[in-house]
């Protein structure tokens, strides 16, 4: 796998300011054209790395470090988050004749505009309540690569531009990571911080979360597919059904609570009745 650095176009964009920290595929919009420029690299394969022969120090330091792993660069030179990997893409919609797409895109190359086939949702590990930013992202096949433009990180934390204060990028090179953080003007607490790891010295975020794909998708496999997951790792299976029996009984116990607190609203005689027998009986 290499990486064939690609030269920068120059930006041509007409972007609406009505929504500039929204959604671009909201309803009533569509309409909207906006043409933007990627900042593009040429990377093969279903991994956004580089080959071992072409990493960095800082990757070989950190054997923790998966250069395998899926994951997405995080560029400020790109004014759109796309993909060429649909099914890294949750709640994925498909453009139609009456529901075209809100953009074009176009990247370094000549005569390689294209307009995207859909648009989902990227799931970037991030430090929030969720564990994951979820990252609105144009799907397209016509590229080799997956960028994440770092003001859609702002926008999927639900925060408006206007309300941060500054952003950066910090590159910790002897650990071979980053830190993206979006200061927020009036409560740190809703700062947007992210994580990630240094590759060939550009950023990429933690490994994606992606769907859990039905084990009939041509790209599911065990790290993608729950039930292929369970038919092949007995070990994992066998954590999933410890980790069933015990959601289940606590609801049992919640449940039982419940009505016992209900019940003391009733005659005494009725407070010594089995209780959990009929709950698990019905279930």
């Amino acid at each position: 796998m290499t990486i064939h650095p690609a030269t920068c176009r120059s930006p041509c964009a007409t972007v609406n300011d009505d929504i500039e920290d929204g959604d671009m595929c909201k309803e009533g919009r569509d309409g909207i054209v906006t043409m933007s420029s990627i900042n593009a690299v040429d990377i093969h394969g279903l991994s956004w790395s580089p080959a071992a022969d072409a990493q960095v120090e800082t990757v070989a330091d950190h054997p923790d470090d998966d250069p395998d792993a899926i994951r997405a660069q995080v560029d400020p030179g790109a004014h759109v988050s796309c993909t060429d990997q649909q099914h890294m893409l949750h709640g994925y919609r498909e453009f139609t004749r009456s529901r075209p797409s809100p953009v074009k895109l176009m990247p370094a190359t000549v005569n390689s505009d294209a307009v995207p086939k859909g648009v989902g949702y990227l799931h970037v590990p991030a430090k929030n309540a969720q564990g994951y930013l979820s990252v609105q992202t144009f799907y397209t096949p016509y590229l080799r690569t997956a960028v994440i433009n770092e003001r859609d990180l702002v926008k999927a934390a639900k925060m408006r531009a206007k309300d941060i204060e500054s952003d950066s990028i910090t590159k910790h090179k002897d650990a071979g990571a980053f830190t993206y953080h979006a200061k927020h003007r009036m409560n740190s607490s809703k700062d947007v911080i992210i994580h990630g790891t240094l590759i060939d010295d550009k950023c990429y975020t933690g490994v994606l979360i992606l769907p859990d794909l039905d084990p009939s998708d041509p790209k599911a496999t065990p790290a993608t597919s729950s039930i292929l997951a369970l038919e092949s790792d007995p070990e994992f299976a066998e954590q999933c059904r410890k980790a069933a029996m015990l959601a289940i009984h606590g609801y049992h116990e919640a449940v039982e609570i419940q009505l016992r607190e209900e019940m003391t609203k009733l005659p005494t005689q009725f407070h010594s009745l089995p209780f959990h027998e009929y709950i698990q009986s019905n279930m």
